[in-house]
């Protein structure tokens, strides 16, 4: 967890979800950084088996890839520092989310009205278990994975489909207000 606690990193997963294999000089170049930092970065990242080295033909180039693009965990961890950790990576991430959902707030008026009208956000509230929280949070991703294939395999991509992030936040309100 401690891995993903650096910003660049998040940025750079963000790169490899987009390009899915990309140098260490292309993620520079998609955000802003240093070859040398991005290098290193990437390194780390392979470190904790969140990013592998792609298979090319090239001595020179060093493409990276992906392991997966699950960025979900558990806030349950089996001490407390991994707990504190936990948390401080979920927030870094509410963080980076945030920001893309306000992006898009900004931007949205200049997407084509289809993209306009698909696109959203919502909230609900009501009262749950907390059984029927992790249900519904299964039912969420279990309605996403059929899409799932399609981020590396290009010719299951339906002609006019863009990337398009998906998050859902599903979290009890304090008792007391």
């Amino acid at each position: 967890m401690r891995a993903l606690a650096h910003p660049l990193r998040w940025a750079l997963i963000d790169a490899l979800a987009t390009e899915q294999v990309a140098t260490a000089t292309r993620c520079a170049e998609i955000t802003g950084e240093s070859q040398a930092s991005c290098s290193f970065h990437l390194r780390q990242l392979a470190k904790y088996g969140f990013v592998v080295e792609a298979q090319t033909e090239s001595k020179r180039e060093r493409p990276w890839r992906l392991v997966t693009l699950d960025q979900s965990w558990s806030n349950e961890q089996p001490d407390e520092a991994r707990t504190r950790a936990a948390a401080e990576l979920s927030r870094i991430f509410a963080e980076r989310e945030s920001w893309k959902l306000l992006r898009w707030l900004r931007t949205s008026s200049s997407y084509p009205r289809a993209w306009r009208r698909a696109g959203g956000i919502m909230g609900r509230q009501t009262w749950l278990t907390a059984t029927e929280l992790r249900e519904i949070t299964k039912q969420i991703a279990d309605i996403v994975e059929p899409y799932l294939d399609r981020i590396s395999d290009d010719g299951l991509r339906p002609r006019g489909a863009r990337q398009v992030r998906i998050l859902a936040a599903f979290y009890p309100l304090p008792e007391h207000e």
